[in-house]
């Protein structure tokens, strides 16, 4: 009898050993569970939280600064520009003070029409010839006629944008000719531009002037289409912050690219065009009522320092024989882009694995 008593009590304290068990994985499963949800969010507060800093940021900080401007100056062939430069021909029959015309040589040239519409002007065609082209499409080079300048004291984000529509009119077997590129450039020769071409698209800038410094940021998967819209925009922080000023650039309202970063000579930014064989009509954001720009500057995110530090540290840890001034210096010569940086020195130092 006791026996039996003692096997029945060993197998009720084994069903209860297996519930006491049981209980225990749904308890650690359940705060498992608890755990997850707490930093699911912790996240989703967190992500939270940045949106609403930055939209506060925008609406108490954002400044359009509007600067009435049109189209003024055609750009002579010099080999003091900072990029290349052409003239209609040697006799410069299209220019600053002549801008609309016919190129005398029959060269396809750009002409000012109004204070916002560029055309470009075909190379001339000899219809008794199967239709040869007497002449050659030369690319144009015109700047705005005011700058966009630095505010002295500023507690607000600068920002200074404009908007361009890219269209073409470009016979299907001159395909090759076409291109356009919008940027911005100072006295200094310092400059960043946008170009879209059939061979491809691209960020160019000189934020150093130097010789050799010249950067690149070849930007993939992006459709370029007639009606197109290109912006660029110069963006100058609060004087209390640490923070860069910087250009970047839209297309069909959107950011594409990284901003470039500037130096102290970030001064006196003029607008410009290079057209070969298409024309523009710009928005210089006269009458933003009527006539918004697609690029909604509301929803700008700005760059702040910590993202500059951030890329930095990154890049010193991948070149760690590299002394942290040494990249910095490169960083900044580089327009704070830490992909053209990385790929630069990928090729000459060993990277840190």
């Amino acid at each position: 009898m006791i026996d039996e008593l003692k096997i029945e009590n060993s197998k009720q304290n084994s069903v209860l050993k297996e519930i006491i068990e049981k209980k225990d994985e749904k308890i650690v499963c359940l705060e498992n569970k608890v755990k997850q949800m707490e930093e699911s969010s912790d996240k989703k507060v967190g992500k939270l939280t940045e949106e609403l800093e930055q939209i506060n940021l925008n609406n108490k900080q954002l400044y359009f600064v509007q600067v009435a401007n049109k189209w003024k100056e055609i750009k002579e062939k010099s080999s003091e520009a900072p990029w290349f430069t052409q003239d209609c021909c040697e006799a410069k029959c299209i220019n600053t003070e002549n801008p609309v015309g016919n190129c005398v040589k029959g060269n396809g040239f750009a002409n000012i029409i109004d204070d916002e519409t560029i055309e470009y002007i075909d190379a001339k065609r000899d219809d008794n010839c199967y239709g040869y082209y007497l002449g050659i499409d030369n690319s144009t080079t015109i700047y705005a006629e005011n700058s966009f300048n630095k505010p002295k004291e500023s507690s607000n984000y600068s920002i200074f944008y404009f908007e361009v529509k890219y269209l073409s009119k470009i016979q299907e077997e001159r395909i090759n000719h076409k291109s356009i590129d919008i940027g911005l450039a100072n006295s200094s020769n310092n400059f960043a531009r946008l170009n879209f071409s059939v061979y491809g698209k691209e960020i160019r800038f000189n934020v150093q002037n130097k010789k050799g410094q010249t950067g690149s940021l070849y930007l993939q998967n992006i459709l370029w289409n007639n009606n197109d819209i290109l912006g660029c925009g110069l963006v100058y922080p609060p004087s209390t912050t640490d923070n860069f000023s910087y250009i970047f650039f839209t297309h069909n309202g959107k950011q594409i690219g990284s901003p470039i970063l500037l130096n102290e000579n970030c001064d006196g930014f003029k607008p410009f065009v290079q057209l070969q064989s298409c024309s523009v009509e710009t928005n210089f954001g006269k009458d933003l009522k009527a006539n918004p720009f697609v690029y909604d500057l509301s929803k700008h995110v700005f760059h702040k320092y910590s993202d500059y530090e951030k890329d930095l540290n990154e890049l010193i840890e991948m070149f760690p024989l590299i002394t942290k001034e040494g990249i910095e210096q490169i960083l900044l010569a580089k327009g704070g882009i830490k992909e053209i940086v990385s790929e630069n020195l990928n090729a000459i130092f060993p990277k840190n694995n």
